[in-house]
């Protein structure tokens, strides 16, 4: 029987996957192996904090760490989008009270601490009287009043009182803006981003589906080695007016509530969480969700009782995938957090609803081979009335691998596959784990004795089991026709 490797972390059977953001509170080698360790499947690099150096230096500890424990670990690269910023504030910041009046200008600098500037000069030409401004994460609110003769300045009025600091990020829900959804910064951050290989590329701020067009037709332009899954960040209204169209055309979704609860009313957040992560599902796209899931433990040891709530709630009700930011990035209990996280997931994914119907196949691009898509619905069915232990699936491009996730089915998936792009991208999907073997490209027997000894050699299998192998007769052709079950001697 051919071995199958030993590993220094065993490994572990995942259902919903964890992203986590590296930061300075994680950067180094140590810190990054004992998050994988704990659970984590992707790390998100965030392009709007640090340089190339600095990131490229994260992203070659990740991968030596990865291979050295020998479990394959996804990396996202987040775009910065037309992040709207104020200026420098004279004083560092300024108190905003009711009825107080503001102007913005297209100064770069202002020594008048009501007189705004802003990283954004064609605001003053996008907003009109009646067009909300906010601050401060949302929590201090301007209503546009007019504009001036010469087109320098807006004045506003303030209608949310509190405090503004130099640097916020600005929202103008439902105004339309000029400016693109590729920056040229991010256009740089995206040359890195595919001369380094990154799994993921996050696209912020999206508004409808040409944003997610122009970003693959400036990936395709540069000819990657690898083609990286594009993920479509839902935080704007014109997004989710949008949204069907854009899941004709995103590869993976994210659920970004930061700035989606800044954009529409916060008490809507909830529900159109909900009903993003259930449209995702149906059309067989993962969906990650996001933003201050287990923020109190940023400086504290536990999470709020809301906090696991809402951690749990979102993997029942679908989501694939469930990402840490600033509790990882400058948390002070990084490794925690993720440990944490992944108990909440454990405790919730036996709730997750199975469904073999329901899944939009209309997109062809979306689907497997058709008779692939028959015999791993049959194996779902099979591997559940068994109460098999694992389902096993060869696949090359991971689209099978979607395929069987998206069923949610009760037995955990493992993916065997000789390439290791493919290899980490099924780092995102719900219920898959993925390994590297060129046995895949062999006979049925091969695949087989390789995964019995994996699973024997990590404790993820033992004498008596039950495993459901999908594979094919002829291994020089696309697609899967066979299915067999198989116990462990």
């Amino acid at each position: 029987m051919p071995t199958a490797g030993g590993t220094i972390s065993q490994r572990k059977l995942v259902k919903t996957r964890i992203i986590a953001t590296v930061g300075p509170a994680c950067e180094d080698a140590d810190t990054l192996r004992e998050l994988i360790i704990a659970g984590v499947d992707i790390f998100r690099l965030n392009f709007a904090h640090g340089s190339h150096e600095w990131l490229g230096g994260i992203l070659a500890r990740i991968r030596e760490v990865s291979l050295e424990i020998k479990t394959p670990v996804g990396v996202l690269g987040d775009l910065s989008g037309p992040k709207i910023r104020l200026g420098e504030i004279a004083g560092g910041e300024v108190r905003c009270n009711e009825g107080d009046i503001f102007r913005f200008t297209r100064e770069t600098e202002s020594d008048d601490p009501y007189n705004l500037t802003c990283t954004y000069e064609k605001l003053i030409d996008d907003v009109n009287p009646g067009d909300r401004i906010l601050l401060a994460d949302g929590t201090v609110g301007m209503i546009v009043e007019s504009k001036s003769g010469d087109g320098r300045s807006v004045t506003c009025v303030v209608a949310d009182s509190g405090v503004i600091r130099s640097r916020q990020g600005v929202n103008l829900p439902g105004v339309a803006l000029s400016t693109p959804s590729v920056t040229e910064k991010d256009e740089d951050d995206l040359k890195w981003a595919l001369e380094n290989k990154l799994d993921f590329i996050g696209l912020s701020f999206v508004r409808s589906a040409k944003d997610i067009t122009h970003l693959k037709s400036l990936i395709a332009r540069q000819k990657p080695e690898v083609i990286p899954t594009v993920v479509a960040k839902i935080e704007k209204t014109e997004a989710i007016d949008d949204l069907e169209n854009i899941l004709k055309v995103t590869d993976a979704v994210m659920v970004a509530r930061g700035d989606l609860g800044v954009e529409a009313e916060i008490s809507r957040v909830p529900i159109l969480q909900k009903e993003i992560i259930s449209r995702c599902n149906a059309s067989r796209i993962p969906v990650i969700t996001a933003t201050q899931m287990l923020d109190s433990m940023t400086n504290n040891d536990l999470p709020t009782r809301a906090e696991v709530s809402d951690v749990a709630n979102a993997a029942i009700d679908g989501t694939d995938a469930v990402m840490l930011s600033g509790e990882t990035a400058i948390g002070a209990h990084p490794v925690a957090c993720v440990r944490m996280m992944q108990k909440i997931v454990n405790e919730a994914d036996p709730f997750v609803t199975a469904r073999s119907r329901g899944i939009d196949l209309s997109q062809e691009f979306r689907r497997a081979n058709p008779i692939t898509e028959a015999v791993s619905l049959g194996a779902t069915v099979v591997a559940d009335k068994l109460n098999a232990d694992l389902i096993v699936i060869a696949t090359d491009s991971g689209r099978t691998a979607l395929a069987l996730s998206e069923l949610r089915g009760k037995v955990p998936i493992l993916a065997v596959t000789h390439r290791e792009d493919t290899v980490r991208r099924l780092c995102l999907y719900w219920g898959v784990t993925g390994i590297q073997s060129k046995l895949v490209r062999q006979s049925a027997d091969a695949l087989l004795q390789y995964v019995v000894q994996w699973g024997l050699d990590n404790n993820v299998l033992k004498t008596g089991d039950k495993i459901v192998v999908v594979g094919r007769t002829n291994w020089q052709e696309a697609g899967h026709d066979l299915m067999m079950v198989h116990v462990v001697p």
